[in-house]
């Protein structure tokens, strides 16, 4: 048994990209389409990313990579590494009889790797968990300051995912409080017709995040193309005055969660924001999403009245866990964030 640690400058190879698929598509059903891992790590606007595999004589077993992001911090342009797809073969976790652990290794050459491709810095999310093997691995956490208003749209399937009993109850009592709460939005603004449309490039606007001096951000905007490509972003369009048109992460099927993402009322005034809110709400539970989320962020998309009013429906103020983050400049840890750091993974 041979175990190389390989890091590679994409673009990968149609094997490697294979690799992926096979490996991170357990972990992530998206993944298991080499379509979807293309566009992601070569078809991104840089055209390669920066990938460690972990070999045993020549078969994959592990796998993590750096995707580039355009970032901006003011008028300066940076290329932010968003740390995904991390994976490991079940009979390779952990520690080994020889005292190696093959995540940590891995991780701890993917980072100064990202460096040395281009990348300024490398971030990731990662729950407290797989946080403590990148922190372990050489990165440090920093706090996300971005907390998400969530409901719970099927509050059985989302408590099924809890491991204690007594979680189990509180989400279940959540979720039959929000049952009534979540009512609010039709009751003011009457029910929502909407129709669910392919991204456009107009929609490019709704991406747009507001920059400035004192942190880095990622805006939609500079790779609209990218992400409205990946095939996760819808748009809600909500017809009327008091209507809206927003851009929605809501799976296909159940599983994952809900989001909407950005959005653009035709009006002033909390109306637009809850005949949204109900639509999401709707389709949400039509695709068995466990919970619908949406999290403010520095961008006219991102701002505004919706937030009131997902206060008023009842939705719950949840902190976003901390970023894992490695970069040789310390400003990298001052960051805002916004969705389009993550959504379309």
């Amino acid at each position: 048994m041979t175990i190389e640690i390989r890091p590679v400058r994409g673009p990968v190879t149609d094997e490697e990209l294979g690799w992926i698929a096979g490996l991170y598509g357990a972990v992530d059903s998206k993944y298991s389409s080499t379509d979807f891992v293309r566009h992601q790590v070569v078809d991104n606007p840089f055209g390669w990313s920066a990938h460690v595999f972990v070999l045993d004589d020549g078969r994959a077993v592990g796998h993590c990579c750096a995707v580039p992001f355009s970032a901006r911090r003011g008028g300066t342009t940076l290329v932010a590494g968003k740390i995904e797809a991390v994976v490991v073969a079940a009979e390779y976790r952990g520690r080994r009889a020889d005292g190696r652990n093959l995540a940590t290794e891995m991780l701890s050459r993917l980072y100064p790797f990202g460096i040395e491709c281009g990348m300024d810095g490398l971030f990731g999310f990662a729950p407290p968990h797989v946080a403590r093997v990148h922190v372990r691995a050489g990165c440090h956490e920093v706090p996300a300051d971005a907390p998400a208003y969530t409901l719970l749209t099927h509050a059985a399937a989302y408590a099924r995912s809890e491991v204690s009993a007594r979680r189990r109850a509180t989400v279940e009592l959540l979720g039959a409080a929000q049952a009534i709460t979540s009512r609010v939005p039709r009751l003011v603004a009457g029910p929502s017709g909407f129709r669910v449309e392919t991204p456009a490039p107009t929609d490019a606007e709704l991406a747009a995040a507001n920059v400035d001096t004192a942190a880095w951000t990622v805006s939609g905007a500079d790779a609209w193309e990218w992400f409205a490509g990946s095939g996760t972003l819808e748009v809600l369009e909500l017809p009327g005055q008091s209507g809206s048109r927003a851009l929605v992460r809501i799976p296909q099927t159940g599983a994952s969660p809900a989001q909407i993402v950005a959005w653009r009322p035709r009006s002033r005034g909390l109306r637009p924001a809850l005949r949204l809110l109900d639509a999401a709400a709707r389709l949400a539970r039509e695709r068995g999403a466990p919970t619908l989320r949406f999290q403010p962020w520095p961008g006219d998309g991102g701002n505004g009245s919706l937030a009131r009013a997902c206060a008023l429906a009842g939705l719950v103020r949840r902190p976003e866990a901390p970023l894992v983050v490695y970069s040789p400049d310390a400003g990298f840890d001052r960051l805002r964030v916004t969705p389009f750091l993550y959504v379309t993974f």
